[in-house]
């Protein structure tokens, strides 16, 4: 199956309709407990990536920007019927690509305690669980991993 991939940003039309559909399943796994991360969800104006499968958008993630070379790994989703396909390391290798390319060396994200899947995945691509960081600090259903990059060093006459 080809995919087409989309660099762009939050304000996207299609990014909006993929974090609906997220913040519903979020709703689904942790009820009323999910309130408590609004706060943290919300992304305005931030480098997005977006998966088509022909024109249909199926998966999105978000790049924080914290620091020169600190960022954070946000709003990663694949619809339900696209799962199971890698499409979800496809998005996590294109952020990670945007992170490289803005100089980042170190990326971080937050993850719910009931979201294996996610675990296993962000684990398998060289994440580590790190302590919580604000402001998830003290919250017994989140779980932080951290990952280094690595800089593509360009080849440089001297």
């Amino acid at each position: 199956m080809n995919y087409t991939v989309e660099r762009t940003t939050t304000e996207n039309i299609n990014f909006r309709i993929l974090e609906r559909k997220l913040d519903d399943e979020l709703n689904k796994i942790y009820g009323e407990v999910q309130d408590n991360y609004l706060p943290h969800n919300i992304v305005k104006d931030l480098k997005t990536i977006i998966i088509y499968k022909i024109e249909n958008p199926i998966a999105c993630g978000c790049l924080k920007f914290l620091d020169n070379d600190l960022a954070e790994v946000k709003r990663i989703f694949v619809s339900s019927e696209n799962r199971g396909k890698s499409i979800a390391k496809i998005v996590v290798k294109e952020i990670e690509e945007l992170a490289i390319e803005s100089g980042i060396k170190t990326l971080i994200l937050q993850t719910g305690m009931k979201q294996k899947a996610a675990i296993n995945l962000y684990q398998s691509m060289g994440y580590n669980i790190i302590e919580n960081y604000e402001p998830y600090v003290d919250d017994i259903n989140s779980i932080c991993m951290e990952k280094a990059l690595q800089i593509h060093k360009e080849n440089i006459n001297e």
